[in-house]
């Protein structure tokens, strides 16, 4: 991110969205290190303050870095393994692919069945006393994968089970049919 675009995000995203009270907690990089040009752009009546974590830290106090992100890359691993394993015609690391199976796993982490995620990773990080109980999305969606695919008069070998219909998906009707499901079942 450059700080050009740091400084519109902050102007246009950030501060609008802002009420009374705002606490940034920034990375180490050196594009935030321009506070005085922030806090030009700040509304007059917003009470800000950044905080910047130090460098080569980011992994143990940034709560998506912490539980999230290494979930999330753990299962895109799984399904692009898969790809591998099965020898299926797909090239994982084309662009467009690649994107596509970004967007239906970011998908799938959306279920409320992984609401939880979000704030045990606070609480991980040290930031919060409340323990929360989360549902971990690779051992939902990878383990104890038995049987065919759901759809009818698929044999093909199972690759997930749906974070929110609890569908058994082979890589065919997950990826090539765009599984975009937000249909819950508990």
């Amino acid at each position: 991110m450059t700080k050009k675009l740091y400084l519109q995000w902050s102007e246009k995203v950030l501060f609008p969205h802002m009420e009374e009270r705002c606490i940034f907690l920034a990375d180490a990089w050196k594009t935030f290190t321009d506070q005085d040009s922030v806090i030009e752009l700040k509304p007059e009546e917003l009470e800000y303050e950044m905080l910047t974590t130090p460098p080569k830290v980011t992994g143990q106090i940034q709560p998506l870095d912490v539980l999230c992100f290494r979930m999330y890359k753990g299962c895109f691993k799984k399904i692009s393994d898969f790809v591998f394993l099965h020898d299926l015609p797909v090239q994982v690391h084309h662009r467009d692919v690649i994107l596509r199976l970004h967007a239906l796993l970011y998908q799938q982490f959306q279920s409320p069945r992984f609401e939880n995620l979000i704030a045990e990773a606070w609480h991980k990080s040290g930031y919060t006393d409340e323990r929360f109980m989360y549902v971990n999305p690779a051992k939902f969606m990878f383990d104890k994968l038995k049987g065919s695919c759901l759809h009818e008069n698929c044999r093909d070998i199972v690759l997930l089970v749906g974070g929110w219909c609890k569908a058994r998906l082979c890589f065919h009707h997950f990826y090539d049919a765009y599984h975009f499901c937000t249909i819950y079942l508990p």
